[in-house]
């Protein structure tokens, strides 16, 4: 059994180990990780709770509010954290996608009071999970299973410091990119216009897709016919082109095969979220049921 000595001397090291996070907040998994780190000797739940409670008892670490009690902690002394940094750091696959990675690249005027986060499929999170915590723990993982210390799992809030949370789950989240200062997690510009035209509900509705491809397009074309060239759909190339050929007025090799791709369809509309228009294009095989582009004269067909 350990002796209140080596609680003591076990949660200094670990208050030294916490002086140099790089981030606000911690989860109770990685503080049962510089547990297991800082522990030369048995490890047992006891050993980690008496821990935590010394910690809190400093005043060290804070439990958040945001979170099941006991989850999250923030970390005494550090600037208040972003709902973004906390979202990244609670959940280490998961990024920021749609409006708000639009933000992020300062291509919208849309501020949002939702954070928007893409994470891996359930089956999936929990491998990279597996493959995490076998990373952190190296030979102590067994000791820290039998001691039934926190593992890695999903921690889910409906909000975090006072924004609401949307997760999407997906197979293929797509590429994304780290960023130091704020420390996060955030889509590429060009995986960003293509979830444009997936889910425009969740990038501001499809008017504003219109009009940050009309502000954007121009200066993003290689990245975004890129991403669509490599991971989109038959119907995502004909969105893409319709938007960056006809509306945008751009050229590009890749926009002019994508055509080839095009079928005409009932369920082939430009915005996939509202209803069927009788206008289209002839070259994208899409109903145009956008009113602003029919106003506009831009649906480069007539009526079906």
């Amino acid at each position: 059994m350990a002796t209140q000595s080596n609680h003591s001397e076990i949660a200094e090291a670990m208050a030294d180990r916490l002086a140099a996070w790089e981030r606000q907040v911690i989860t109770d998994h990685e503080l049962s990780v510089l547990l297991c780190r800082s522990a030369s000797g048995a490890i047992e739940r006891g050993l980690y709770e008496a821990a935590l409670e010394r910690l809190q008892t400093f005043r060290l670490i804070s439990p958040s509010k945001d979170f099941p009690p006991g989850t999250v902690f923030h970390l005494f002394g550090r600037s208040k954290p972003s709902a973004m940094e906390v979202a990244c750091a609670v959940d280490p696959f998961a990024y920021l996608s749609h409006l708000s990675a639009m933000e992020f690249h300062g291509i919208t005027d849309h501020f949002s009071r939702i954070l928007y986060l893409t994470t891996p499929a359930e089956k999936e999170w929990k491998a990279l999970a597996q493959q995490r915590m076998e990373k952190e723990l190296g030979k102590k993982q067994v000791a820290h299973r039998s001691a039934r210390l926190p593992v890695l799992r999903p921690l889910a809030a409906d909000r975090i410091e006072g924004m609401r949370i949307e997760s999407v789950r997906r197979s293929h989240r797509g590429a994304f990119k780290a960023v130091q200062s704020p420390a996060i997690r955030v889509a590429m510009i060009g995986r960003t216009f293509l979830d444009m035209l997936r889910e425009p509900e969740r990038c501001g509705g499809m008017q504003h897709v219109v009009d940050t491809y009309r502000d954007y397009g121009a200066r993003y074309l290689p990245l975004i016919t890129q991403e669509v060239e490599v991971h989109g759909k038959a119907i995502d190339k004909s969105r893409a082109g319709f938007l960056l050929e006809e509306v945008c007025k751009l050229d590009h090799p890749l926009i002019e095969g994508w055509k080839a791709t095009a079928q005409r369809g009932g369920s082939r509309l430009l915005d996939p979220g509202s209803e069927y228009a009788p206008f289209y294009s002839e070259a994208w095989k899409l109903s145009i049921n956008v009113p602003s582009l029919i106003q506009d004269g831009a649906t480069g067909g007539g009526t079906a």
